[in-house]
């Protein structure tokens, strides 16, 4: 009797996971000239739903993108919200090079700055672009927008590229409601009543960090980078011993 050369039928019970991964899906939203965040106007350069992260059941979430990318018209800076596993969001800004707190990790910034959105800062990396697009921290690329569009030094200076340096926070601490799965998310934390930080607050802490960092800059910037007024901080980078060489990626606590 023959053998046959055929491969063995798996039976239906059987299980076998695939090796290649699976990039989390996302539908990017045709862009608004201006979307109002609670107080703020912004002009958006991107605006992304990503399904993997939404939060379950009703809430505010629920009429809400899960990744806003802009630039501050106030200050140049490259901004962003983007939610996170457990359904909660995070802000970043990003500064460039030419800014004093470049390449400084979060917990090596004086606190004497006030550089504390959300009651403290959770993230500091270079551009960060390892990934799925949809979940990278890092610029928008404007020149993507129209294929006529040629790139210019003030954009890159503005929007920052993969040399720019962004700060983060995150909106899961004690008091803030995570969303994503009530029982699993909130298991062994604090007791008492909690708060969902919507699109509208993220937005103005955003916006508030993006202000206070240009601040620091301008006023570093006419003191000639020698030192903040009235708070007596050195900002040179060497000064300060978790100012540290640039890295790729970063992560939050």
């Amino acid at each position: 009797m023959t053998k046959s050369t055929k491969p063995p039928r798996r039976g239906a019970g059987s299980k076998s996971r695939s090796l290649v991964p699976v990039a989390p899906r996302f539908t990017t939203i045709a862009l608004p000239e201006r979307l109002i965040l609670g107080d703020h106007a912004i002009d958006p350069e991107q605006v992304t739903q990503i399904p993997e992260r939404r939060p379950y059941g009703e809430g505010p979430w629920r009429d809400e993108p899960d990744r806003i990318a802009w630039r501050d018209p106030a200050t140049g800076y490259s901004c962003l919200i983007l939610r996170q596993s457990d359904g909660t969001l995070s802000g970043y800004v990003a500064v460039t090079p030419s800014h004093p707190l470049w390449c400084y990790e979060r917990d090596a910034i004086p606190s004497d700055l006030g550089i504390s959105p959300h009651r403290g800062l959770d993230y500091s990396a270079l551009c960060n672009q390892d990934g799925p697009p949809m979940l990278q921290i890092c610029h928008v690329h404007h020149h993507a927008r129209s294929r006529q569009h040629v790139p210019t030094t003030a954009d890159s200076d503005a929007s920052g590229g993969r040399d720019a340096w962004w700060f983060g926070f995150n909106t899961n601490k004690p008091g803030d409601l995570l969303p994503h799965g009530y029982a699993r998310n909130d298991h062994n934390r604090e007791a008492g009543q909690k708060v969902y930080r919507d699109l509208a607050y993220v937005a103005g802490e955003v916006v508030d960090l993006a202000a206070r960092l240009k601040a620091l800059e301008d006023q570093t910037a006419s003191l000639g980078g020698d030192a903040v007024a009235g708070a007596g901080v050195p900002l040179v980078l060497d000064a300060k011993p978790k100012a540290l060489l640039p890295r790729n990626g970063g992560g939050h606590d």
